[in-house]
């Protein structure tokens, strides 16, 4: 009933619903939805309250600027691809320990998720630039991820801390100011996610579904499709 509602609301009562939401996560596609709309939210949240806070009263004037609000933008784009990988691993490494999922399942899982995720979450941008470059950096860290260690939240989060600094549109003299106080904002930012994401996943039903859909093949699939 939630979801039918949910569909139903313009744009920003959506964002209201989904935070409210306490229905749980059964399915891949529930777990596709949150982890998209929540990195979102993180990425964006994070970066533009730090904008304003460090920009201050020119905030607002900053922003009619073509250029500038081009290229904060484009930064919130690369903070969304980072928030998303980390949260599908995350999440990913949720299924594995509590759902069943082995090694290459887990990686499986957590690229559908950053896969559908950019799809949707970049929209806005034609240029596939932004999102081959995500999801390079993915699999990047799959590539060398200890699955053993993906619950440790100081780990797998440690990614999108470093990259709101790295790209914000802020000078380096006060990125490293900054530093500190920005990877705290969006420590506190994830803590609530991860709470949600806690309470309302249920690691075999998604597991599961996961199998029985044949997205592993769907997986194996892009992978070759990858090295052709």
């Amino acid at each position: 009933m939630f979801k039918q509602l949910e569909k139903l609301l313009p744009a920003p009562l959506k964002v209201l619903a989904l935070r409210f939401d306490r229905s749980p996560f059964l399915t891949v596609a529930d777990l596709q939805e949150f982890t998209q709309t929540r990195a979102s939210y993180v990425a964006q949240t994070s970066l533009y309250g730090y904008l304003k806070t460090r920009m201050g009263t020119r905030y607002r004037s900053l922003f009619e600027d073509d250029a500038f609000s081009h290229s904060a933008r484009t930064s919130a784009a690369k903070i969304f691809g980072t928030c998303l990988s980390d949260l599908s691993i995350h999440s990913a490494a949720l299924c594995r320990n509590d759902g069943g999922l082995n090694e290459f399942e887990s990686s499986s899982l957590a690229s559908l998720l950053v896969s559908s995720g950019l799809e949707k979450g970049l929209a806005e941008f034609p240029d596939s630039k932004l999102k081959a470059e995500a999801l390079g950096r993915l699999n990047q860290r799959l590539a060398v991820l200890n699955w053993d260690k993906a619950g440790d939240n100081a780990i797998t989060f440690a990614s999108s801390e470093s990259d709101l600094v790295t790209f914000a549109p802020v000078v380096d003299e006060f990125k490293e100011l900054d530093r500190e106080i920005v990877m705290n904002s969006i420590r506190f930012r994830w803590r609530d996610v991860r709470e949600q994401l806690q309470k309302r996943l249920s690691p075999q039903s998604v597991a599961q579904d996961f199998r029985r859909d044949g997205a592993i093949k769907e997986m194996r699939s892009r992978n070759r499709m990858s090295f052709n």
